[in-house]
């Protein structure tokens, strides 16, 4: 009986000096010391401790979204534990978030079957843009004080992320072009997914060729757009002269790897079954629409009117042409005139003549002159143009209205006078001839009386 008693009471101490008590300092061999001096056990969370992920939220989380989590901490030893303490130390792909702390003090937990051996800690944290959909481990670790002394131990959580790549064209900067003339044409590729495109390649095409690269082919490699950021690629293009106006289609076609699919990896590091992803879209650009205009003086009247030529110098048509004088400080409409001469219709490389009645401010100078022209495109929109030309101003006699009504009654006397020297001329040949016919009559009087007087002859 009595060594019966003693093997039970050897037995009873040999099972209280192995019993630990929880979270207490282990100098196992498992033990670690890190930076901070904090004693890591790897294997404590299981010595009378649980920490458990309760949720993730969203779940999964994408790219660039903040991640909340839920843990629930547990002690399930037969000691309290004092001043616990739960933290996080991020690493890639998780990051610290402004204003949210990643350290939390949850006091005292008591031992099990107390209520308050349980509690639930709430982390938000931030997720790079750049991570590709997978689980992501998270470290967790908590510690708690003892006679002086910090234990730490720690545990990993998988998170889930996913990552979808999505891409559009956002923008063209080019909405009308002019035939013939050299345009850059811009494209704004904007990554809307959640994981970065990688080599993207983009490119463009148009009917009939109506619309050419110029200098360069119509295809451009990006290396990369980050989440969220637009990639401009640019490219001069030119139509013909002779282009009909009219609004042309262009095919665009965006593809880029599709990093989700990138995952087998061979021995080599190579990517095997390497998928590319394929968007593809259209676009309008109106080609017509505006022309351009030269204007030059041609000649001046001795009235004060003048004349210019208004040329369309531009590849459209323009209709219902205008010409204006705005009101400026060197020249004025004459009293009475219009400042306004419509001129019509103007195909490309035409001209029309336009008058005014002009005034200048000073005489006998160089004066700049301003002109609006203005037209309907062939796209139906009123279209205004300004111009400005140097004009010499001449001066001239004011009474040149009297010089011309006087002009025109010497013209008439003018008339008159060689009406009358016709007049005075034809009586003269007619005098002439009359004597010309009594000399004739006198002579052959003569004869007769000759011929009579002696009849042999």
């Amino acid at each position: 009986m009595g060594f019966k008693l003693t093997s039970f009471i050897c037995l009873l101490l040999l099972f209280f000096f192995c019993v630990q008590p929880v979270l207490a300092e282990d100098t196992s061999e498992d033990e670690s010391t890190d930076e901070e001096g904090i004693s890591n056990i790897s294997s404590g969370l299981d010595k009378g401790l649980t920490l458990d992920l309760l949720n993730q939220d969203p779940d999964p989380v994408k790219p660039g979204d903040v991640l909340e989590i839920r843990l629930s901490i547990q002690n399930t030893g037969y000691d309290d534990l004092e001043n616990c303490v739960l933290e996080i130390k991020p690493e890639y792909p998780f990051k610290a978030i402004s204003g949210e702390t990643l350290v939390k003090n949850i006091g005292t937990l008591g031992k099990r079957y107390e209520d308050n051996r349980q509690k639930v800690v709430k982390f938000k944290l931030g997720v790079e843009n750049s991570v590709n959909e997978g689980k992501y481990p998270l470290k967790v670790y908590v510690y708690t004080t003892k006679d002086n002394s910090r234990v730490s131990r720690s545990s990993e959580f998988d998170i889930e992320i996913d990552s979808e790549s999505n891409a559009e064209i956002e923008y063209i900067n080019v909405e009308k072009m002019v035939p013939g003339q050299k345009t850059n044409l811009i494209f704004g590729i904007k990554n809307v997914g959640n994981s970065p495109l990688k080599n993207a390649m983009f490119s463009w095409d148009c009917a009939n060729d109506v619309i050419l690269p110029v200098g360069s082919s119509n295809v451009k490699h990006i290396n990369l757009i980050d989440i969220g950021d637009t990639e401009n690629v640019s490219f001069q293009v030119l139509t013909n002269v002779n282009t009909k106006p009219g609004l042309y289609k262009l095919d665009m076609v965006l593809t880029y790897d599709d990093v989700e699919e990138l995952k087998t990896i061979t021995e080599a590091g190579t990517v095997e079954n390497q998928k590319r992803k394929e968007i593809k879209s259209k676009a309008g650009v109106y080609v017509g629409g505006t022309t351009d205009f030269d204007i030059a003086f041609m000649e001046r009247s001795p009235t004060g009117d003048y004349t210019f030529t208004v040329s369309n110098i531009g590849n459209n048509a323009a209709n219902s042409v205008k010409v204006s004088i705005p009101s400026q400080a060197n020249w004025t409409v004459a009293g009475g005139s219009s400042n306004s001469v419509v001129i019509g219709n103007l195909q490309k490389g035409d001209n029309a003549i336009a008058d005014f009645n002009l005034k200048p401010a000073a005489m006998d100078k160089e004066l700049p002159i301003k002109f609006e022209i203005s037209y309907t495109s062939n796209d139906g929109i009123r279209q205004t143009v300004e111009r400005e030309i140097p004009l010499y101003s001449s001066s001239f006699t004011p009474l040149a209205e009297s010089d011309e009504s006087k002009g025109g009654n010497s013209s008439s006397l003018k008339y008159i006078g060689l009406a009358i020297l016709a007049c005075v001329a034809g009586a003269v040949l007619y005098k002439r001839r009359q004597k010309k016919m009594k000399m004739k009559n006198a002579q052959q009087e003569e004869l007769n009386e000759i011929k009579f007087d002696d009849p042999d002859k």
